[in-house]
């Protein structure tokens, strides 16, 4: 495990045995989070980006979801590993989760302030005077105003935005190392959605925490991450710094990506949105050789008939495709 590296997952394979057969939601994923790092992990929906997050977690419903092989190294440990106890310990203490739905995410009986001060309560010895102090200045962190106030009410007599700060403020209690943040502003309006990132990002500087952003909209990766992996149908399809995925792509599913983002352009021509031709495969019926060569424009002969290795390009650029083989 490298020296800075805060979490490394190795080989991490997440199947689901289900009627239809074996779902293989993730499928040999490596990716690595330095100390104080945005990573950014973005692609389709159902690419197997939450499920990734939910396997760190160690949140996979068993049965029917299991982890068939890998590591999950944080801080040098195997959480996988771990007892039922003792991952509770690091869960919502080291690592926390900013889930999408803030209104699904909070329980409609409980205040807000209840709620974050349950977390607390679960990690730390502290009396109630200090929990309470502890909740508010959450609250404060999270620019929510007049704390002392607004932790007695409850989730539906606050807006989408700032309920989301409620979760943050939740994630953030007691300090973790990592923060895995999972499409974190999809359910808000563009507006919220900016002051949530803009907050996100300040928090980062100010808390020192590691942050997996998942999100399928590169704007947002663009804004967030300082280094990005590119997931499809499963398996990591490339990774690399930000400035470098999105100045130089070099999959050609990262590049149909790029070139599908709308542009707006005074006094251009308007010309037709880009797309990716052809559909997601199906989980339950993987195509042999690369997964994504039935949408490919530039395959290869052997891109159909065998899966395409991890090709690292240097200075941590990887791409999982045939023409760098």
């Amino acid at each position: 495990m490298p020296a800075n590296s805060l979490l490394e997952v190795r080989n991490l394979k997440t199947y689901f045995d289900v009627r239809g057969g074996v779902l293989k939601a993730v499928d040999d994923v490596s990716f690595t989070i330095e100390t104080g790092e945005t990573l950014g992990l973005v692609g389709e929906s159902g690419c197997g980006k939450t499920v990734t997050a939910n396997s760190i977690m160690r949140l996979v419903p068993i049965p029917p979801g299991r982890i068939a092989g890998g590591e999950i190294l944080f801080e040098g440990v195997d959480v996988l590993k771990l007892t039922a106890s003792e991952m509770r310990k690091v869960r919502g203490n080291k690592i926390s989760m900013i889930f999408q739905e803030p209104m699904t995410s909070l329980n409609p009986v409980f205040t807000v302030g209840d709620q974050v001060a349950e977390v607390i309560s679960l990690h730390k010895k502290l009396s109630q005077r200090e929990i309470r102090d502890r909740v508010i200045e959450a609250f404060r962190l999270v620019r929510i105003p007049a704390p002392e106030s607004r932790i007695n009410e409850y989730p539906h007599q606050m807006s989408g935005g700032m309920r989301q700060r409620v979760i943050i403020a939740m994630a953030l209690a007691c300090n973790p190392k990592l923060m895995i943040a999972d499409e974190p502003s999809t359910a808000l309006d563009v507006t919220i959605q900016a002051q949530i990132l803009d907050l996100m990002n300040n928090l980062k500087e100010e808390t020192g925490a590691s942050i997996l952003f998942i999100t399928h909209d590169l704007g947002v990766i663009a804004e967030m991450a300082q280094r990005v992996a590119v997931m499809y149908a499963g398996k990591i399809m490339e990774a690399a710094d930000a400035d470098t995925l999105f100045g130089d792509p070099q999959h050609p599913y990262t590049i149909g990506l790029m070139t599908s983002i709308p542009i707006l352009g005074i006094g251009k021509k308007e010309k037709r949105l880009s797309t990716i031709p052809g559909m997601v495969p199906s989980l339950f019926k993987l195509p042999p050789g690369c997964l994504f060569h039935e949408r490919c424009s530039v395959p290869y002969t052997e891109c159909g008939q065998l899966e395409p290795p991890m090709i690292d390009l240097g200075h941590g650029h990887i791409v999982r495709c045939h023409k760098y083989a």
